[in-house]
């Protein structure tokens, strides 16, 4: 069966865009996933209350997967960690950070895997290039498609290029 999951990609240290294109590119080269399309990248400052200090780039990339939406997140894991991801500081600076933000209508509330991701309709960073990566997609506890949400308030991520990863031909 397969199953459309939408990741959230985040970075704020080193080479940010090629960090978030590598892993995107990861990603798609499993066999089981097939790249469906992403985001632009977007520039936003770090949350308040965190300790990051770097800007970050963001982005939302769209898979089809045969793989469970905790198998899809055990992968996510495994390539942050090969990025030089550590959790050292909760909402501080990091390499790499991958999200799960949506597995098809599912959800799921599980000790490290909550889906919807709970943050999607609080974070401009999240929301804005979730709606352009997936515009059909829709809040499975609501039904209501997340384009019709309002952009949270706060500063506004910026695009600031588009990622140079090629979705293969379909």
């Amino acid at each position: 069966m397969t199953l459309r999951i939408a990741v959230g990609l985040g970075s704020s240290l080193g080479p940010r865009r090629a960090i978030l294109e590598r892993a995107i590119r990861r990603l798609a080269a499993q066999p089981e996933n097939t790249l469906l399309r992403a985001s632009r990248l977007y520039r936003t400052p770090p949350m308040r209350g965190g300790s990051a200090r770097g800007w970050f780039l963001n982005a939302v990339a769209l898979y089809d997967t045969q793989l469970s939406p905790t198998e899809f997140l055990e992968r996510c894991v495994q390539i942050e960690r090969d990025s030089g991801r550590r959790r050292v500081r909760h909402w501080g600076d990091r390499t790499l950070d991958l999200d799960v933000l949506l597995a098809g209508e599912q959800q799921l509330d599980h000790a490290h895997l909550r889906i919807p991701h709970p943050g999607i309709a609080q974070r401009s960073f999240v929301l804005l290039p979730l709606r352009e990566a997936w515009p059909e997609a829709r809040d499975p506890a609501t039904g209501r498609m997340w384009s019709e949400f309002p952009i949270p308030a706060g500063p506004t991520p910026v695009p600031v290029g588009v990622v140079a990863v090629r979705r293969p031909a379909l």
